[in-house]
């Protein structure tokens, strides 16, 4: 079977997780011995990025990964003749394969890891252009032939707006990456403070919630410590919490730098997956989440991680109270955490993938 991927890539060991969903399901369908190729874009930022190469450029890496201009993309599309085509995830550029859709026969697959309506505020929509993403998705949700959702709750929010026909959708989580595996180690004892992790995006794109976290925790009566990955943002913090804004790291820094926290924490804002929580379980941290995280799916409260109601300062308050008065086994739970590379890794998930891809063809 031919195969190609299309998408972002991205530039650098440190990427959004979209992209670091291309590169897992790339190399592993690669490890697996499926012709894939994969194409993407000279993205605006891209360090060899012009104008002249977004619409002529022509690269190719040693691992079959081409960065395309539009005039090459569009001849390869038509030339090359794929079985599947995966969007796996959301760009403008993409837009071209649909204006050929009619020419190529390819059977079209994406994977989408948001939804822009609740993830994008009204005031960012049309400066930033926006509108060009929203009408990506469009195009994906009603000229795929399958969709790939990766939680519950993003399939749901999807479902429920565009009454998409069970027939061409399917539910497949993202995995964790290997390195994560055989790093775990026991969280540490809770004594003076809780040391939370949250990761607050690339850009600040998306609100990820953290003032609203903030003020959850200020009804909290101990001393909390919250290390805060990605965006800075300005922020107002109470007395009883100590912000600690870290920046990004590579997975070995960051598998180092979990070893003396507690927790990963979520805020009430809406998360179509989260592959950072996933990665935190994996090494043994335990998740802290509400209804409205995708990867809640995989979360069983009190057993490996706890979930809180988004809509109750109480339950959260509570849950914290439990905690600090030693009312579970942290060790048991950080141990059933952790077993969520039985379920999450990305061997299982492709093969999810090429089983589908298969029924499509």
């Amino acid at each position: 079977m031919k195969i190609l991927l299309i998408g972002r890539y991205g530039e650098g060991e440190i990427v959004a997780g979209p992209e670091r969903v291309a590169r897992e399901l790339y190399c592993e369908l690669k490890n697996q011995n499926h012709q894939v190729v994969f194409f993407e874009y000279f993205f605006s930022g891209y360090k060899n990025s012009s104008f002249h190469k977004k619409l002529f450029g022509f690269e190719v890496s040693n691992n079959s990964i081409y960065t395309l201009g539009i005039v090459p993309l569009v001849r390869k599309l038509v030339k090359e003749k794929f079985e599947i085509i995966h969007i796996i995830n959301s760009q403008r550029f993409i837009l071209v394969l649909f204006l050929v859709r009619w020419i190529i026969k390819s059977k079209l697959v994406a994977t989408l890891h948001g939804f822009i309506r609740y993830e994008i505020p009204e005031s960012k929509f049309w400066k930033k252009k926006y509108f060009l993403d929203l009408l990506v998705e469009k195009f994906i949700v009603f000229k795929c032939d399958l969709i790939v959702f990766p939680s519950n709750l993003l399939c749901a929010t999807f479902t429920n707006y565009y009454k998409i026909s069970k027939d061409i959708y399917k539910i497949i989580p993202n995995g964790v990456s290997d390195i994560y595996f055989n790093n775990t180690s026991i969280i540490p004892k809770i004594k003076h403070s809780i040391k939370l992790i949250f990761y607050n995006g690339f850009t600040g794109a998306i609100n990820k919630g953290i003032d609203e976290l903030l003020m959850l925790l200020s009804n909290i009566n101990f001393k909390i410590e919250i290390y805060i990955l990605g965006k800075r943002s300005v922020i107002n913090a109470s007395n009883n919490v100590e912000v600690n804004f870290v920046g990004m790291m590579d997975h070995p820094d960051l598998i180092n730098f979990y070893r003396d926290k507690h927790f990963v924490i979520k805020s009430p804002a809406f998360e179509p997956f989260s592959i950072f929580v996933a990665e935190c379980m994996s090494v043994g941290l335990i998740p802290i989440l509400n209804e409205n995280v995708g990867i809640s799916d995989f979360i069983e409260h009190e057993v490996n991680g706890f979930i809180y109601q988004s809509k109750s300062q109480s339950t959260f308050t509570d849950l914290f109270e439990r905690i600090l008065s030693n009312k579970y086994d942290l060790d048991l739970i950080s141990t059933n955490a952790k077993k969520i590379q039985e379920q999450l890794n990305w061997k299982s998930v492709t093969s999810k993938y090429t089983s589908e891809y298969e029924v499509v063809v």
